[in-house]
């Protein structure tokens, strides 16, 4: 039953359902599936050829059956992603397909093809900055990609089809950051249906997602009046997938309004310009806000130090995983940042078992000191 414009599920039952909801859409077109490992694999040109992109994303109940694969100090979302694979979750995929970032992701896609076996898999080498150079070699590297898919679907590249997904993509991006502003402002949205909102983006087809993502902003303008005024936090880190953190930080009497992570809003900046759709999608993803993997430290500098301006952030909580050397590392440089702009941070860092009772203690305390200030 549909109330007041809200879609049939909700996001969270929406990413959880998004296998059956890909099984009906590819009865209907006979459409292939391609998995991703990474926000910068350029999802507009899987689905220029008429392929479904779909974010390999999850938690599995036993990590433990990739330590036959992964040395167990790997870090914990690639344990799980491994697992998850091993126990066939991904059996429906035609494909694998994963962009040069961390090492850990690397070697989880190497081992991944190797004893799972995808009909196809690709690995996209991008540059860290984003010099002419680094364009042209970009669209070397998304021409590679562009043959492989023609030799795999047995259908041509079209500019024409790819400027039409580069548009499809373009309307979802804007319409989930409108959803940040629509909590920005106040209204009371949770952080954790804006988490399963990321999620859907990855592992929805677009289509669906964004009419979805229409009737929940027609819903958003019947909420009801702005909630009181809170304290306003950014979540930085890169995996996070534990919705009893982000409900219990929030439960606290504050508002998660800004990430930065692996899904979210550093994934809706800008938007892929006009022009000669190839070009416009490779400059789109040289100069998209970085993540820590790629260490580009002036521009995670400039990106943090926008976003807590235009946010009006109070204080930023970074939750880390184990061993995750490219999040580890940029801690330091980005708690820097946040001392010299007097904003207060904490920083947990989570293993397999997740959210404990002891980062509760440490977030509450964490409020608590920052009411004395």
């Amino acid at each position: 039953m549909r109330v007041m414009g809200r879609p049939p599920l909700s996001f969270a039952e929406l990413s959880e359902r998004h296998r059956d909801i890909i099984s009906v859409e590819r009865s209907r077109s006979d459409r292939l599936v391609v998995g991703t490992m990474c926000s910068y694999v350029p999802v507009e040109l899987l689905h220029s050829f008429g392929i479904q992109p779909v974010r390999i994303w999850g938690q599995s109940d036993d990590p433990g059956k990739a330590d036959a694969l992964l040395q167990t100090f790997v870090c914990p979302p690639v344990r799980h992603l491994m697992a998850l694979g091993l126990e066939g979750r991904y059996d429906f995929l035609d494909g694998i397909v994963h962009c040069y970032t961390c090492d850990a992701t690397c070697g989880l896609f190497n081992i991944w093809v190797r004893n799972l076996r995808p009909r196809f898999s690709h690995l996209v080498s991008l540059p860290y900055t984003a010099i002419d150079e680094a364009l042209a070699y970009t669209m070397a590297e998304f021409g590679v990609l562009i043959e492989k898919l023609e030799s795999f679907t047995q259908t041509r590249f079209s500019p024409e089809s790819l400027g039409s997904s580069v548009a499809l993509y373009n309307e979802a991006r804007a319409l989930m950051k409108n959803v940040y502003n629509l909590k920005g402002r106040g209204l009371p949205i949770s952080y954790v249906d804006m988490h399963a909102m990321n999620v859907c983006s990855q592992v929805l087809p677009v289509e669906a997602f964004i009419a979805y993502l229409r009737d929940y902003l027609e819903a958003a303008k019947w909420t009801g009046p702005a909630s009181e005024k809170r304290r306003r936090f950014l979540l930085s880190g890169s995996v996070i997938t534990d919705n009893a953190l982000m409900a219990f930080v929030e439960g606290l009497g504050v508002e998660i309004v800004a990430d930065d992570t692996c899904l979210g809003l550093r994934l809706l900046q800008g938007a892929i310009g006009e022009g000669e759709p190839l070009e416009s999608l490779a400059r789109y993803y040289l100069t998209r806000p970085p993540c820590a993997s790629r260490a580009d430290f002036p521009s995670r500098k400039s990106y943090l130090v926008e976003t807590l301006a235009e946010h009006g952030i109070d204080a930023v909580v970074f939750v880390h995983q184990k061993f995750c050397d490219p999040h580890l590392s940029d801690h330091p440089f980005l708690k820097g940042v946040l001392d010299e702009a007097e904003i207060p941070s904490m920083q947990l860092e989570l293993e397999g078992e997740g959210f404990t009772g002891q980062a509760r203690t440490r977030i509450e305390s964490f409020l608590e000191m920052l009411e004395t200030r």
